[in-house]
C-alpha cells in the first residue's frame, strides 16, 4: 500500500481534517484531499503541505467517481447536522459508497454510529442515517473499517462553554450525572492512519474511539484546575429540558445524551490507545491546548 492514494472526504473538518493531517505527516501514502471548495484557506493549506486537492460534492455522484479514480483507500464521514434532512444525508453515504465500489476501492474506513431508533426505540436522526449507511456499505460488498467517534474534546474550542451571569462557565452536557466517553478527534487521525497502514487486521472490524469516560462533572474539575480562576460547572439541565431549546437539532442532540446516557454504546479506550498510543485524556488534551481555550472564553 505505499505510496498509494488514499482519499479523504471532509478534508477541511474536524474528521476528516484530523485525518489528513496525520496521513500528510507520514509520507506513506498520498493524500487526495476531497472539499466543495479547492480555494479555501484550508484547502490551499493542505495542498501546500503536500496533498492533492479536488473539488467534489456528495450531492454530485460524477465528483465522486472522478474524486476515486486510482484510488486504494478513502476515509469516509457525512455531515448530517449541516442539512438536517435524514433520507440526504443516507442518499448521500449510499453515493459515496457507490462511487468506492465502481472505481474498486480497496480499504473504506466509514465514520459511522449506532441505530438509536432500532436500539432504543426513539430516534436520534444523525446516527441513524449513518448506521443506514453503513448496512448499505455492507450489503454492497464494499472492504470495509468502521469507525465511532464519541464526543469531542474540540468541541470546548470551536463551541465554548455558556458564560453564566455569576461569571462562571456551564458544560452544556445533558448527561444527568452519566459518564459518558469523549476524544481528541486530532488525535483519531493517527489511530485512523494506523488502520489503513494495517488493512488486514482492521478489515471488517468496528472501532468505536475513547480517550476517556468521565461524568461531565469530572470535565468541570479538570477545565477548572488548568484555567484557574476560570470556574466550571456542568448543567443541571436535564435530556428532556435540553430537547426543548428550540435550536436547530436540539431534539435530535438530546435524544443523543440520552443515547449516550442509557445505551452504553461501545467506545473503548484500550483498542483506541493500541491503534494510537499517543491518544490523550481530557486533562492531557486541556493541558496541550490551555492557551487556545482560554482564547474562547476571554470572548465570551
Amino acid at each position: 500500500m505505499a505510496g498509494s492514494v488514499v482519499v479523504v472526504f471532509g478534508a477541511t473538518g474536524l474528521q476528516g481534517g484530523g485525518v489528513a493531517n496525520a496521513l500528510l505527516e507520514d509520507s506513506y501514502v498520498k493524500v487526495r484531499a476531497v472539499t466543495r471548495n479547492a480555494s479555501s484557506a484550508k484547502a490551499k493549506a493542505l495542498q501546500e503541505r503536500g496533498a492533492e486537492v479536488v473539488e467534489g460534492n456528495y450531492d454530485d455522484p460524477g465528483s465522486l467517481e472522478r474524486a476515486l479514480q486510482g484510488a486504494h483507500g478513502m476515509f469516509v464521514v457525512t455531515n448530517y447536522m449541516e442539512h438536517q434532512e435524514f433520507d440526504r444525508d443516507v442518499k448521500q453515504g449510499k453515493a459515496v459508497a457507490d462511487a468506492a465500489k465502481g472505481t474498486g476501492v480497496q480499504h473504506v474506513v466509514f465514520s459511522s454510529l449506532e441505530n438509536v431508533q432500532k436500539t432504543m426505540g426513539f430516534p436520534c436522526l444523525f446516527y441513524d442515517s449513518k448506521a443506514e449507511i453503513e448496512e448499505y456499505m455492507k450489503s454492497i460488498g464494499l472492504p470495509v473499517t468502521i469507525v465511532k467517534y464519541p464526543a469531542y474534546y474540540e468541541n470546548y474550542i470551536n463551541f465554548g462553554p455558556r458564560k453564566l451571569a455569576d461569571g462562571t462557565y456551564e458544560l452544556g452536557y445533558a448527561m444527568e450525572g452519566a459518564a459518558m466517553h469523549a476524544v481528541s478527534v486530532a488525535d483519531m487521525g493517527f489511530a485512523i492512519r494506523t488502520i489503513f497502514k494495517n488493512r488486514a487486521e482492521w478489515l471488517g472490524r468496528t472501532v468505536g474511539f475513547s480517550g476517556d469516560k468521565l461524568t461531565v462533572q469530572q470535565h468541570a474539575v479538570i477545565l477548572s484546575k488548568h484555567l484557574a480562576p476560570k470556574v466550571f460547572k456542568p448543567t443541571k439541565m436535564t435530556t428532556e429540558e435540553y430537547s426543548k431549546l428550540g435550536f436547530p437539532g436540539a431534539e435530535q442532540i438530546a435524544n443523543m445524551f440520552k443515547f449516550y446516557r442509557l445505551g452504553n454504546p461501545d467506545r473503548s479506550v484500550e483498542l483506541t490507545r493500541q491503534l494510537y498510543p499517543g491518544t490523550r485524556s481530557l486533562d492531557q488534551w486541556v493541558a496541550d491546548n490551555k492557551e487556545a481555550l482560554l482564547n474562547v472564553l476571554d470572548k465570551k
